[in-house]
């Protein structure tokens, strides 16, 4: 597939590489693509940064990866151009939490406005795992995400699995404020634990074993 990541920090660059070991094309967005000539050594020539507006019309998938208070502006300005495409925000609150008690990635999809397809997704999955799918026991670790669209999680659910990890869907796109709120959790936990447990090390019992 084509991909986008918006955003050029940790994040962003293990998912894409991760995506390009399996084969996607990957295409990052930067406010300022001239000066991350570091960035794209450290990617791979297989992968190019633009600036938000061509990396977003480069991508069949749109990943958002940008500081969460940078979310909201970015989405309005370039909605016309991820309206009906697959957005997956993977941002994350903190203290700018909704006070209204939806999810941050709801917001996104606000500010996309109608033809919205957001994703909530790898919130409680730390950078240095992310090129390290499987754990101590030899099982992938899971990334849960949540959306609305069907059709926007089968693929997204592939694309998990392209990175070895275990889609766990988590329900409807309001559902991702418990993925929001859990992540400082996550973070005091494997700060505790002095990184024995990365949070997408932690695994659930779930109906179909």
């Amino acid at each position: 597939m084509r991909i986008a990541i918006l955003g050029t920090g940790c994040m962003a660059s293990g998912l894409g590489k991760g995506w390009l070991n399996a084969g996607h094309f990957v295409a990052f967005g930067s406010r300022q693509p001239e000066t991350k000539t570091d960035f794209q050594a450290e990617v791979g020539a297989d992968s190019r940064v633009y600036g938000f507006e061509g990396a977003i019309t480069a991508g069949e998938v749109v990943v958002i990866a940008v500081p969460y208070a940078e979310v909201a502006p970015l989405a309005q300005k370039h909605a016309d151009l991820l309206r009906n495409k697959i957005v997956v925000d993977i941002t994350n609150p903190f203290a700018s939490q909704p006070s209204d008690g939806r999810a941050g990635a709801e917001l996104t999809a606000d500010a996309i406005g109608e033809g919205a397809r957001v994703l909530a997704a790898f919130k409680g999955n730390f950078s240095g795992t992310l090129l390290d799918p499987v754990d101590h026991t030899g099982e992938p670790r899971d990334v849960l995400f949540a959306g609305d669209d069907a059709q926007a999680k089968q693929v997204l659910s592939g694309l998990i699995g392209d990175l070895g990890f275990r889609p766990v869907d988590c329900g409807p796109l309001r559902s991702a404020v418990m993925l929001d709120l859990s992540v400082p959790m996550l973070i005091e936990m494997d700060g505790r634990l002095n990184g024995r447990q990365h949070s997408s090390s932690f695994r659930f019992s779930y109906p179909d074993g």
